[in-house]
């Protein structure tokens, strides 16, 4: 499948300390990622500011992956009709996203937002996954509570970190139904944070306007960060970040050695087989005789 993508801005990640080391806060703009997610899956904007969002909680939490082959999965599925959504990003700078079902459409909430709650459903989870090196893998998941991926995102860090949190996760889409804007912030208070500084900061997260509104119209992420948390700043260096997808031919032919040998004889009888990418709708194919050899070789 070919796509291109308009380019505008790059997106990165930055982080930074305030409060004389009292918080931590971090912030994404993913919005060309969300916007290349919603191109190669030619999702309908529900879909596309579902896969936003969860793109920016995937960057947001991937901060700390790194290490070579290292990969963070995040994915939700409440059994509404978009169905599974799920974001990974490989080695921290890598990010790749897919929705089960692209193409739904739902009324929008009384306040004129997207309703991805109901679109994701609330009969499931919120899952993130990390893998670190070979074989070495840690999953850790709570329930969804509303199916809007913010909400359900604090409620993650509540339960996994408990560690007091504060999360804006906002996608906007324009009049032409594509990715216009993608964000997040995150603020966490470290121990020996006062109540007051942790009140403050709700209170300056509740006064915060659409975060996706302010990057849309040009708002940087250290300008929605002096937003929400107090002064002095100390900032780390920023991260670019960017859509990729990882798959190969030879992951593929892994996975097709692992099918059982009555797959692969139906597969070779039938002439070959094709298989497509669940992230970026790349096409492999695969003839009889190349199947019949992969067949030999697992012999």
């Amino acid at each position: 499948m070919e796509y291109e993508v308009e380019v505008m801005n790059a997106d990165y990640r930055i982080r930074a300390t305030a409060a004389d080391g009292l918080l931590r806060t971090v912030a994404v703009n993913t919005t060309v990622t969300a916007r290349q997610a919603q191109q190669v899956h030619d999702a309908w904007p529900l879909a596309a500011a579902a896969m936003g969002r969860l793109l920016s909680v995937a960057a947001i939490l991937a901060g700390d992956v790194k290490a070579a082959g290292a990969r963070l999965t995040v994915e939700v599925d409440g059994q509404g009709p978009l169905g599974r959504v799920v974001a990974e990003v490989l080695e921290g700078d890598k990010l790749r996203a897919r929705v089960q079902h692209p193409q739904v459409e739902l009324p929008l909430r009384d306040n004129g937002k997207f309703d991805v709650g109901q679109a994701i459903g609330i009969e499931g989870t919120f899952r993130v996954i990390r893998q670190e090196g070979a074989g070495r893998w840690y999953q850790s998941q709570v329930p969804l509570r509303t199916g809007e991926i913010g909400d359900d995102f604090l409620y993650y860090l509540t339960q996994s970190e408990q560690i007091p949190s504060a999360v804006s996760v906002g996608v906007l889409v324009g009049t032409d139904g594509l990715v216009t804007a993608s964000a997040a912030v995150l603020v966490q208070a470290l121990p020996g944070c006062p109540e007051s500084l942790v009140e403050e900061v709700a209170a300056r997260f509740q006064a915060l306007e659409q975060i996706s509104r302010r990057v849309a119209d040009g708002d940087s992420l250290e300008t929605l960060i002096r937003l929400v948390v107090p002064e002095p700043i100390h900032w780390a260096e920023a991260v670019p970040i960017a859509w990729a997808c990882w798959c190969s031919e030879a992951s593929v032919l892994e996975a097709l050695k692992a099918l059982p040998a009555t797959d692969l004889e139906e597969l070779i009888a039938d002439g070959g087989a094709e298989v497509t990418c669940h992230y970026c709708r790349r096409r492999y194919p695969f003839s009889a005789s190349e199947l019949a050899a992969l067949k030999e070789d697992r012999a």
